[in-house]
């Protein structure tokens, strides 16, 4: 795709007069202006020293100085198609498109068959949105010139733009034949190709690419697309290996490569690519959840739900993210960005609710397993046949009686409270969430998950006023739990767990971003963590802070660093 879109910029010009280079003078030898500017004063008859002069005035970007050059010699030989090429260059410099268009007008009709001038009239009429016009004389200054590269380009770039994919084919096939050996040119059409559904033409063309340039990643990583899309998987699989010989850090090729293994029913390649995936990127959510599903796939419960768990704590941070911009959108006033960025927080979170009821029906058949395994011998989770969706309700009802169980016993566990009110949510038992949420609160007042849970399912309800104020009630954390945090962060880093240390400083910081403590203590986790991309733009946040501080010295070196990387 990214081939697709380069396409729609391939065979502009960054100025007209770039296509008229040996006419204005761009290949003679150079002097310097002030001798140009000299011998035009003293012979302002010579047509020949106005063309360079005003030629060199184009190509330092002095169009007002050009434009008066052009026009003298115009004057005193109307005809001189050099003076009006130039004078249509200044004033298309100058953005009067259509002037410049009447001075190429009158060079057409004294050279009819220059294929630059009909260039530039097609390329001054697609500028002006003229695409009819402007691919009119585009396919003219090719019948007059058939290696006109750019004149093709900009037919295809015309033909993409408008859904027209055979024409743009037509004109990439043509380049193809002008520049066999452009690998990009190559990459365009096999794009195209894809595009328009011609999955083994596609192919041809990515191997042809491939053959020209073997270390391409790119030309690797679309060829597996379309081998995936012609469902040619071991071929796909092939590609996306070489593709990362290529960039062995790229943790979506990962993603994909255990996706296609998964599709396969080579359940180890597909886990090992996945664990790869989530090991290069610990924040990429897509990664957690694929990985927990082979597992769930495979009849590993425990590990399922450990995976599944760590992408709620990914997806509940982005959730917390969304809740807190827009609590500072409304308290700045901007009420309608604030329902937005809440909106936004509404969508992403029932990713969180539904993880979690896998969570649970997964640590209820891991249960069940252990049990079965224990009295009867080991039974094989692979042979167990998949959960119906009543199966699935079944088992979420049982973990929501044990709960309430448990809650008997235990009736000030704030995190009993939670979890059932997540249950509940699954279930659409809005109202009974809401309960616990405001119990598992209750009992614990700066429950942030659990503020922001029952704020989004109040707003579920249509209860804005009261879901905006227990959102405010969520991101004012008291004063004492933000030092809780940062103190423990401060152990967890000391006994090397950065992990945990990042979680205890990223709430810290989310309650205090000004506190370059803070900052700085997070910045240093996370660079620990190889993390370096978050660290950097922690450090960043602390050397703006203060850039005078003593932290100020460690941040301008680890940017120092981040950059020579």
């Amino acid at each position: 795709m990214s081939h697709i879109l380069e396409a729609l910029g391939r065979g502009l010009i960054a100025h007209l007069h770039g296509a008229f280079g040996a006419i204005l003078g761009g290949d003679e030898a150079e002097g310097t202006t002030g001798a140009l500017e000299a011998a035009w004063r003293a012979d302002p008859t010579d047509p020949r020293l106005g063309i360079r002069l005003g030629g060199r005035y184009l190509r330092e970007d002095q169009p007002s100085a050009a434009r008066t050059v052009f026009e003298q010699v115009i004057a005193r030989d109307s005809a001189h198609i050099g003076a009006r090429l130039g004078l249509a260059c200044a004033l298309d410099e100058l953005n009067q498109i259509e002037s410049a268009m009447e001075h190429l007008r009158a060079a057409q009709r004294s050279e009819p068959v220059n294929p630059a001038v009909l260039f530039c009239m097609g390329y001054c009429y697609e500028r002006l949105g003229s695409r009819d016009e402007a691919t009119s004389y585009y396919r003219d200054s090719i019948s007059i010139c058939p290696t006109l590269r750019n004149a093709y380009e900009r037919l295809a770039a015309i033909a993409i733009s408008q859904g027209h994919l055979g024409e743009a084919i037509e004109q990439y096939t043509k380049l193809a034949g002008l520049d066999p050996d452009q690998t990009d040119v190559h990459l365009t059409l096999a794009n195209l190709l894809h595009k328009s559904g011609d999955a083994d033409g596609a192919i041809a063309r990515y191997e042809h690419a491939l053959a020209l340039a073997p270390e391409n990643w790119t030309a690797h990583n679309d060829a597996a697309k379309a081998y995936e899309e012609a469902g040619l998987f071991r071929e796909a699989i092939e590609h996306l290996h070489k593709t990362l010989e290529l960039e062995p850090e790229q943790a979506e090729t990962r993603l994909r490569l255990g996706d296609l293994y998964a599709r396969i029913g080579n359940d180890s390649a597909a886990t090992a690519q996945y664990e790869q995936a989530a090991r290069l990127s610990p924040e990429y959510l897509e990664a957690n959840v694929k990985l927990g599903t082979q597992h769930l796939r495979a009849g590993r419960f425990e590990e399922a739900a450990k995976w599944f768990t760590q992408g709620i704590e990914i997806n509940d941070r982005l959730l917390g993210a969304y809740v807190g911009i827009g609590m500072a959108q409304h308290a700045l006033g901007r009420t309608e960005e604030a329902m937005s960025s809440l909106e936004m927080a509404r969508n992403i979170e029932p990713n969180s609710t539904l993880l979690f009821s896998e969570v649970a029906r997964m640590h209820l058949k891991a249960a069940v397993g252990r049990e079965a395994n224990r009295c009867f011998g080991r039974v094989d989770a692979q042979t167990e046949p998949e959960a119906s969706a009543d199966g699935a309700s079944d088992l979420i009802s049982e973990q929501i009686g044990r709960l309430r169980d448990a809650i008997k016993v235990s009736p000030n566990h704030a995190d009993m409270h939670y979890r059932l009110g997540l249950l509940f949510k699954n279930r659409g038992q809005l109202e009974d969430a809401v309960e616990q949420f405001r119990e598992a609160t209750a009992i614990n007042p700066s429950y942030m998950k659990a503020l922001v849970k029952l704020g989004l399912t109040l707003a579920d309800l249509d209860r804005t006023d009261e879901a905006i104020d227990v959102l405010r009630r969520a991101m004012d954390v008291h004063p004492d739990y933000l030092d809780l945090h940062y103190q423990l962060g401060l152990l967890f880093a000391q006994r090397h767990q950065f992990e945990i240390a990042v979680e205890h400083f990223e709430k810290a910081v989310a309650a205090k971003p000004q506190n370059v403590d803070f900052q700085a203590n997070l910045a240093l986790a996370l660079q620990n963590m190889g993390l370096i991309d978050r660290a950097t733009a922690s450090w960043q946040i602390v050397h703006d802070l203060a850039p005078d501080s003593e932290y100020a010295s460690k941040a301008r070196l680890a940017l120092a660093k981040a950059k020579q990387a």
